[in-house]
């Protein structure tokens, strides 16, 4: 097994309020990691600072052997885009994906006929789904999700939990934030509580 991160001291404050102190843990190549905590515990934060979004505010060591696919728990689409068009967007460096991949991907999430839909038009369930589409397109191998679950109706939940089980019996690794519990069955899974 290969380490694809390692993280050591971890501390974050926001304001004049700690967040999260002395965080460390590495995940390695079909290991996932759950991080949960009430609202506003700093999941979110430590997922911005695992992916190197955040450069102030936190004190710490991260080592990131691998590529990131980082998914945040806002959509991040253009709504005035069609969902073809939003998913077919350089992703930070990525081959355009064909379209008969996004349209596997759409399919898996019951989205097949939305293809020429603008974004805008989409329920927040579905632009939710177009966003989660990206996991099926992504050839990283170390995927940070944050909140993947929200605003997802049980079959999405069920499709989105056996892509990721499936990304790390290939050997990928996934950190992710939820308060929905998660459901592998064949594969090591950590949690971290802030």
């Amino acid at each position: 097994m290969s380490i694809l991160l390692n993280a050591k001291g971890l501390s974050a404050e926001r304001g004049h309020r700690e967040l999260f102190k002395n965080i460390s843990f590495s995940i390695s190549t079909g290991e996932a990691l759950h991080i949960v905590g009430a609202n506003g515990s700093g999941k979110t934060t430590l997922m911005r600072i695992l992916a190197g979004l955040m450069q102030y505010g936190f004190q710490g060591l991260i080592d990131r052997n691998s590529p990131i696919f980082y998914l945040g728990h806002q959509s991040a689409l253009k709504g005035h885009l069609t969902v073809l068009e939003n998913l077919r967007l350089d992703l930070s460096g990525w081959s355009e994906p064909s379209y008969d991949l996004v349209l596997d991907a759409l399919t898996q999430l019951e989205l097949a006929g939305f293809t020429d839909t603008f974004v805008n038009n989409l329920s927040v369930g579905q632009q939710r789904k177009v966003s989660l589409a990206r996991i099926f397109l992504t050839e990283h191998t170390l995927w940070l999700l944050d909140e993947p679950f929200t605003s997802l109706d049980k079959a999405a939940v069920s499709k989105i939990e056996g892509c990721i089980e499936d990304h790390l019996l290939r050997g990928g690794a996934i950190v992710l934030t939820s308060h929905h519990d998660i459901k592998l069955s064949s594969t090591k899974l950590k949690i971290i509580e802030l």
